[in-house]
């Protein structure tokens, strides 16, 4: 056998070791990319586990989800499918090798070897890699994605039950006041300084604020049990802090935070991987419709003492289509792509106005009645305990300043948690993954108590104490 007669015959066979040998490792690279993707949104993944028992911050509530919370494993899974996916598009197809074997007339016999090779697979290799790729850095953005929805759920869980949290000992405080009156009436009543309207108003009273208080007892109840759920800890030795922060100090400019948000933005980032995708795919398209199943190989063939060895190649004829369907499709997903871009850009800016502006009226309302509000109220308290003190008014006006006090204080933690659940939504909208930190805390034990709360200390004569109703 001559030397170029090996060539012949192995040099195919060596062609597909050599490209077999470049089949790409799975990426690894997919955790620390989404870490740092993390990171420039504002999230720090990379803390050391803790065991997440006592009372948890806010960014240990969000520690704790991600590395408990079952949808992140999920994620992490479609991830190494994708990392999958890079391999196997670097895999060539298995050669196929064809043997056929003849009787001929006469008492010889006809031998055919072939060795054959998918030439489309060799040829679109590249560009399935590169779509395997795109989807590989699709699946990052998936992951960091997740996990910037679950931790800005979980800030939202975890604020909502610190809200619930301060409304119920407001709501104490406030039924507590509602039961003494309650029990001044009755004693008012018995000694016949009451009528029996006033008398109902004040049961009716007493019943509303046991009932607010079983709410607001069953609001606290169900906030965390949704914060359990974002947490996904194996143990219920956890609380949250008794107080809300107030709201951050400073507002971003609206301006230079839209400008930031539409060169950075998530989705936006996320629709350039899948337009580089799809080109990948129209370049794979475009060779698939001549290649299609084209084989390339070699074939060695024995007749008697005659023996014959030499490349074959088979292809479909392009008749009847070229992928026309294909092309055309790609080319109305880059369109929609173009749309879905387009929309972006111009609700986004729209949204985040919409957003800073109800922030800027949910901060001034927390620090009016912060700043304005709360202290009259409580003056008016101090100034109608006086009053009451040198039988001016009567016990029953200092019991309703109480509670316009008592309802001022519930109004202003709720205002202050819708507050805060509007910076998760300005989070969200703006592609961050955490809320700003606050600039002090809501201490809600500076409600002065009545300085004479038991009704035995009362007189039972409430006209000589100035009714006033």
């Amino acid at each position: 056998m001559k030397f170029s007669d090996c060539v012949r015959r192995t040099g195919l066979a060596l062609l597909l070791a050599t490209l077999a040998a470049c089949a790409s490792q799975p990426p690894d690279h997919g955790l620390e990319q989404a870490r740092e993707t993390l990171l420039a949104r504002g999230l720090d993944t990379s803390a050391t586990p803790e065991k997440f028992r006592g009372t948890l911050s806010r960014p240990q509530a969000v520690q704790a989800a991600i590395l408990h919370h079952p949808a992140v494993r999920a994620e992490y899974a479609r991830l190494n499918i994708a990392a999958a996916d890079v391999v196997r598009a670097s895999e060539l197809l298995n050669p196929s090798l064809s043997l056929s074997w003849l009787d001929v007339s006469g008492g010889s016999n006809e031998l055919t070897v072939g060795l054959a090779q998918s030439l489309a697979a060799v040829m679109l290799r590249p560009a399935r890699q590169r779509i395997a790729a795109a989807d590989y850095e699709l699946a990052i953005l998936s992951l960091a994605d997740t996990l910037q929805e679950l931790a800005l759920a979980t800030e939202t869980a975890w604020f909502d039950l610190v809200a619930a949290e301060q409304g119920l000992q407001v709501q104490a405080r406030a039924s507590d006041t509602a039961l003494w009156a309650d029990q001044l009436g009755t004693r008012f009543a018995s000694a016949g300084n009451m009528t029996p309207l006033e008398r109902a108003e004040l049961a009716k009273g007493a019943a509303e604020a046991r009932l607010a208080l079983l709410e607001a007892e069953r609001q606290r109840d169900r906030a965390r049990t949704l914060l359990d759920q974002q947490l996904a800890l194996p143990h219920e030795d956890w609380s949250v802090p008794g107080s809300l922060p107030l709201p951050a100090t400073e507002q971003p400019d609206p301006e230079t935070l839209i400008a930031r948000v539409l060169d950075t933005h998530p989705a936006l980032q996320a629709l350039a991987w899948e337009r580089k995708r799809l080109l990948s795919v129209g370049d794979e398209a475009k060779t698939e419709s001549w290649l299609d199943d084209a084989e390339i190989g070699v074939e060695h063939e024995r007749a008697g003492d005659e023996r014959g060895t030499g490349p074959e190649l088979a292809f479909r004829l392009p008749l009847w289509h070229r992928n026309a369907g294909t092309r055309l499709a790609l080319v109305a997903e880059l369109e929609l792509l173009d749309a879905r871009e387009a929309e972006l850009r111009d609700q986004l800016p729209r949204q985040l106005r919409m957003q800073l502006s109800e922030l800027a009226r949910l901060r001034t309302a927390v620090q009016i009645r912060d700043q304005e509000l709360l202290p009259a109220l409580a003056d008016e308290v101090a100034a109608r305990q006086d009053r009451v003190n040198f039988m001016l008014d009567g016990i029953f006006n200092l019991l309703a300043s109480k509670q316009s006090e008592l309802n001022a204080w519930r109004d202003h933690v709720a205002t202050l948690g819708e507050y805060w659940h509007q910076e998760v939504e300005l989070a969200a909208t703006a592609g961050r993954a955490a809320t700003p930190a606050g600039s002090g805390l809501l201490d809600v034990s500076v409600i002065a108590p009545l300085r004479d709360r038991s009704p035995e200390s009362q007189p039972q004569n409430h006209h000589q104490h100035g009714r006033h109703h």
